[in-house]
């Protein structure tokens, strides 16, 4: 059971199909057009523009069929986190304080840790204890508990199954201090902890999914500080390969099949070099690779979403002080579109239908400046 950011497997046509396809392309400037543009919703900034907000999450938190966002702010800095609550098409004319306190706060991910059918969130910190909040079954969050160690950097959480108890357990990424792997009791406790990797791994993300079909989520890492990429297979977390470069700096990772061979592919934010897709294969190895974007590129995040509906897998980065960009995948190669303002630091870009025209929406999440939904058009709509 895997609750990251939706991985689903998608198909690409092949033989004849393709091919003529791929000829169209080339003779038509129409058939390759952008179809899709994001615009800023009028309505949609969440938050101030003093904020020093890390990452966003999106979830149903009340039960009401759309989704709401929680935003994560502070960093290294003690600042307020808050749940904006979507309060019909894509408006979020209420927002709640989540929790008394302020907090250091990178990540805030969300999954039923309890199994009582609705979503809690896990607040990640840095140099201070990761925080639990339940809900109580109407979007009201409420402390239960902390865990982890007041020393740890902590960047990034994963929420997944790792042991195959049915229940939600947390991976923690600890920048250049011990990972761990933090079980559920199976009351949405996390008491025990168990070290994974090496002591100073400089770890920003970690995401999971079965790599190599044993039946047991593994843990993939990005690093950073020219370390190797790692991933680690469960259900132990001892053995592992490496990916990547060898010298990335290697801010966020997203999974998904990018080039519809049933296989999972791994898709890196980094800075100082290109960003890049390593594609998964019979062997559960990443040798081959494409690169995307831009050299010149600081990107800190990333998400994965068919954003054009057309049954494969397009990306959205976030940039630091440079427009963020989002690619179309059209089977062989990832065309680049820009959005948003050049100055915005962008730590966090999360992907989901906000106003219910089934098309995926983004936000940024962005450190000194307001948080932007941006809603996805036709490109027809460009000037409206």
């Amino acid at each position: 059971m895997n609750f990251q950011a939706d991985t689903k497997l998608t198909s690409l046509k092949h033989g004849l199909v393709f091919r003529l396809f791929i000829s169209l392309c080339l003779g038509s400037n129409l058939l390759c057009a952008q179809t899709r543009i994001f615009k800023p919703h009028p309505y949609g900034k969440l938050g101030n523009d003093k904020s020093l907000t890390a990452s966003t999450s999106l979830a149903d938190l009340d039960g009401d069929g759309d989704l709401d966002v929680l935003v994560g702010n502070g960093r290294h800095w003690a600042e307020q986190n808050y749940i904006f609550y979507n309060t019909g098409h894509g408006f979020f004319r209420k927002a709640v304080r989540l929790g008394d306190e302020l907090n250091t706060t990178y990540v805030v991910p969300n999954a039923d840790l309890d199994n009582d059918g609705d979503l809690d969130v896990v607040v990640g910190n840095d140099r201070i204890k990761n925080i639990v909040f339940k809900n109580d079954g109407t979007g009201k969050l409420y402390f239960d508990h902390t865990f982890g160690h007041s020393a740890s950097s902590t960047r990034g959480l994963c929420l997944a199954d790792l042991n195959n108890d049915n229940f939600v357990d947390i991976a923690v990424a600890n920048r250049r201090t011990q990972n761990f792997i933090y079980l559920n009791n199976g009351k949405g406790e996390f008491s025990y902890s168990q070290p994974f990797g090496l002591a100073e791994e400089a770890t920003i993300s970690i995401v999971s999914a079965d790599i190599n079909w044993d039946g047991h989520q593994d843990l993939i890492l990005a690093n950073r500080n020219a370390q190797t990429n790692n991933i680690y297979f469960g259900p132990q977390f001892v053995d592992y390969i490496t990916y990547g470069t060898g010298k990335d700096e290697t801010r966020d990772i997203a999974i998904g099949d990018m080039n519809g061979d049933g296989h999972l592919d791994i898709v890196t934010a980094n800075i100082e070099e290109r960003n890049a897709v390593y594609y998964g294969n019979a062997k559960g190895t990443f040798v081959k690779f494409q690169t995307f974007g831009n050299e010149t590129d600081a990107t800190y995040s990333i998400d994965l979403s068919d954003l054009d509906l057309d049954g494969d897998i397009d990306i959205v980065i976030g940039n630091a002080g440079q427009r963020n960009h989002y690619f179309l995948n059209n089977g062989t190669y990832f065309k680049q579109y820009e959005f948003g303002p050049v100055e915005n630091v962008t730590y966090g870009v999360t992907v989901g239908d906000l106003n219910g025209d089934s098309y995926p929406d983004i936000i940024t999440a962005n450190s000194g400046s307001q948080n932007i939904i941006y809603l996805n058009h036709p490109v027809e709509n460009r000037d409206k």
